[in-house]
């Protein structure tokens, strides 16, 4: 099954967290404070999707300046997007749950988002479930060519196919070791997702 999907890329420079061995102190400093839940419902990028989820203290929330970009969270040139785009038709969560243990489906939708990398490399992907509803996470690294400078960028993404929407939750940065010091981060932010509609 093909997904047309603009993948954009928000390419940054990572500021460190903590070392990747913590004692139980740094551990602690380590975990991003999260603020208040912002809500996308009613913005018009988000085509009717009701989502919240929480923004990191000290990051910026803005404007998506891109089509089908609804929100991002900046912080020292470091960003976190919320994409919405529109489905080919509607899916259930079971029917979605049946489609991410097709492997040829997970492989042809990777490679999809990936497009926009030159030798994209599959790390590692998953199917979980967030909010009750499953999503394929999945990172990737390669190279990207910017007014010919090309440079490696790793991404790590979380997808879900959200009734009649694809939903992705976008992160990216420089090389592997600066990557992994915002994860936390990214991983944290992802966590606090909620689907309001589902508890009426």
């Amino acid at each position: 099954m093909k997904f047309a999907y603009s993948f954009i890329l928000i390419l940054s420079s990572i500021a460190l967290i903590g070392s990747p061995k913590l004692n139980s102190v740094e551990l602690k400093q380590s975990i991003p404070e999260l603020g208040q839940y912002i809500s996308i419902k009613d913005h018009p990028k988000a085509k009717g999707v009701n989502m919240k989820l929480k923004v990191p203290i000290g990051w910026h929330l803005s404007e998506g300046d891109r089509p089908n970009v609804v929100k991002k969270f900046v912080k020292d040139g470091n960003t976190f997007m919320i994409l919405v785009k529109d489905n080919i038709t509607f899916f259930s969560r079971k029917e979605v749950r049946d489609l991410l243990k097709d492997d040829k489906f997970l492989k042809e939708f990777v490679g999809e988002f990936s497009s926009a990398l030159k030798s994209p490399q599959l790390i590692e992907h998953s199917v979980v479930t967030i909010d009750n509803y499953p999503a394929l996470t999945f990172k990737v690294k390669g190279k990207v060519e910017r007014s010919g400078i090309v440079f490696p960028v790793i991404m790590k993404c979380w997808v879900f196919l959200y009734e009649d929407k694809i939903v992705a939750l976008q992160s990216a940065g420089f090389g592997n070791s600066n990557f992994k010091n915002l994860e936390i981060t990214y991983s944290s932010i992802t966590n606090s997702v909620i689907f309001p509609e589902q508890y009426n």
